[in-house]
């Protein structure tokens, strides 16, 4: 079906947490099987216009591996113009940040209905640090208490900068739970100082142990001034659970494990992680660059220099001026794509994974643009055999 803005029945609630979604029933995937079968890509707007109130800067691509991007779910997301964008299954909600500095909002959309990918009325985490926001990611530890029963505690990340240096990584607990005014309960459980860090990203690596995190933070220059690249910390689960609640860690106890230098790339974008595949992609400049086996890259005690990218795409062929967000589908057999967005072009194109090799890589969807709206950052969520 083509996308049409007038084809779209419009739900809105005028209040400053309201939430619009449109979408027909006939629109709904047909194929069989696709119920076990979840690709949807999550686009973040840039767009906001405090005097349109019906201004949508959220949407939800689904199916996004067929063979359009054209199946949309849209929505009118509070956030003062779209920044990074994240879905969790566990959670299963979809979190959001503003661009602005004066949105001091995290945005929280829990889904009304998984199977078909509805979300319900979204609420909002205030905290005078969510401005500059680079990167979100959750966290959830686990941990048997009996042979029926375990604790579960999850974490909202968010990483910030004010651009001048100094960056912070905060940790909010059940973040669910901290939408509106619930009074009582601290919105932030801990605030840690990057130090003299300009972040770019943030990303979440997996381990052998899943309680313990690898904290990937994307910077474009550090106190070495040795170029731009990733910082790996390991102390994450200390940090949120060993670690009294409601405390300011600085930099000194919160220090790297390692970081990797990338070889003459500056202003390095958004990450996509996919450990099934074992890539992960980030963009810089008119380029996406690709490392393999990022379980092997982002480990050790010693920083490594000049690392140079495993696959570059970029040329004239992949039609990108200025990408931005990329999303690699992740699943393993049904996996083929990964999705990139334009700030010039205001685009979404879809790329095979196949053939990263030859760089100058044509996508196998171009160029798909949603009216003026202007697509910032994304987010893939890829399952095989989703648990509803």
């Amino acid at each position: 079906m083509k996308f049409s803005f007038q084809s779209c029945i419009i739900l809105f609630f005028a209040s400053i947490i309201g939430f619009t979604a449109c979408k027909k029933l006939d629109d709904e995937p047909s194929n069989i099987g696709r119920i076990t079968q979840i690709s949807r890509l999550y686009i973040s707007f840039l767009d906001y216009d405090p005097n349109n109130s019906s201004l949508k800067n959220m949407m939800i691509v689904d199916p996004a591996d067929t063979n359009n991007l054209d199946n949309i779910y849209q929505y009118l997301s509070p956030a003062k113009g779209g920044g990074p964008i994240l879905f969790d299954a566990n959670a299963k909600a979809v979190f959001q940040a503003s661009i602005t500095a004066q949105d001091t909002f995290l945005q929280v959309i829990p889904f009304a209905n998984d199977i078909y990918g509805i979300p319900g009325t979204s609420g909002a985490i205030g905290y005078r640090g969510f401005t500059n926001v680079k990167g979100l990611a959750y966290y959830t530890f686990s941990q048997q208490t009996s042979a029926t029963s375990a604790t579960t505690i999850p974490f909202l990340l968010a990483v910030t900068t004010n651009g001048s240096n100094n960056s912070m990584l905060y940790g909010v607990s059940t973040p669910s739970g901290k939408t509106g005014s619930k009074g009582g309960a601290p919105i932030i459980d801990k605030q840690i100082s990057l130090g003299n860090m300009i972040a770019s990203s943030l990303t979440l690596l997996n381990t052998d142990d899943k309680n313990e995190k690898l904290v990937l933070v994307g910077f474009d220059s550090d106190e070495t001034k040795s170029g731009s690249g990733f910082a790996v910390y390991s102390t994450l689960k200390q940090q949120l659970i060993d670690k009294a609640r409601d405390t300011i860690v600085n930099s000194d106890n919160f220090k790297p494990m390692m970081r990797v230098y990338v070889k003459g790339k500056t202003k390095l974008g958004p990450v996509s992680y996919a450990p099934n595949k074992g890539l992960l992609a980030v963009t810089s400049g008119t380029e996406v660059l690709f490392f393999k086996d990022p379980k092997t890259l982002f480990s050790g005690a010693k920083d490594k220099m000049n690392v140079e990218p495993d696959y570059v795409v970029s040329g004239a062929n992949i039609g990108l001026e200025k990408p931005w967000g990329v999303a690699i589908d992740d699943r393993l057999d049904e996996g083929k794509f990964f999705y990139v967005s334009d700030l010039t072009n205001r685009t979404i194109s879809r790329f095979p994974l196949v053939g990263l090799g030859d760089g100058n890589l044509k996508p196998d969807i171009a160029a798909k643009t949603y009216g003026s709206l202007n697509p910032n950052y994304i987010f893939l969520d890829g399952r095989s055999t989703p648990n509803f």
